[in-house]
């Protein structure tokens, strides 16, 4: 499976790195950070595991690139417009196209550009951040949850998962990704205000906290 990674941020650099690390045919297109990737590749550190890809295919342009099985999308929402210029060279006519990005709407936009039957969500459960381009800092968690945004999950969608789980990835199947990103989106609420309002405390300490 010949795989592109559109968005090498933070989410777009892990788990693209995990493929890669995993022996996968991963090509990752950038916007910014290129020479230092090109020259360095990408690392993660973290607790649980420390890796370096050395030798990371990466380019500047999606043509560089061509047609792939799967597209992973890891761009911050509000640039989803530059999706329209960055994802057709990357397509054939059974291209998947996999959106990691956080909140809801993103499957929307993209189906209605290139079409519903293409499309598949992701919803990634880990903290990490993007230190400098292809250093990547893994605070904790790392698994993912994949699903159809037409309906129930097909033979592509387990051969998606397979892929992740045989690079290192906790990744399952959901039957119902709406339902997933809505309650996803319910736990948020609450505990993102808590964390800010409380001065900065993590989720663990709101839990352990009676009075919050």
């Amino acid at each position: 499976m010949k795989i592109a990674v559109v968005g090498t941020g933070a989410i777009g650099s892990f788990y693209g790195g995990k493929l890669a690390h995993g022996g996968r045919n991963v090509h990752f297109l950038l916007r910014s950070g290129f020479a230092k990737i090109k020259r360095s590749g990408i690392r993660i550190r973290g607790r649980k595991e420390n890796f370096h890809i050395a030798r990371v295919q990466a380019y500047e342009t999606a043509d560089a690139i061509g047609p792939c099985d799967l597209v992973m999308i890891a761009l911050k929402a509000t640039n989803n417009e530059a999706l329209l210029q960055l994802i057709p060279p990357l397509l054939h006519p059974r291209t998947i196209l996999l959106t990691l990005q956080n909140g809801l709407g993103n499957e929307d936009f993209i189906a209605r550009h290139f079409g519903a039957n293409r499309v598949m969500g992701g919803l990634c459960f880990i903290c990490l951040n993007r230190i400098s381009p292809g250093l990547i800092e893994h605070l904790d968690y790392g698994y993912l949850t994949i699903g159809e945004f037409t309906g129930p999950p097909k033979s592509r969608t387990r051969a998606v998962v397979r892929e992740f789980q045989e690079s290192g990835v906790a990744c399952r199947v959901v039957d119902n990704l709406m339902q997933e990103r809505w309650g996803k989106l319910v736990w948020n609420i609450p505990f993102n205000g808590l964390t800010i309002a409380a001065g900065g405390i993590t989720t663990e300490d709101i839990l352990q906290d009676d009075s919050l």
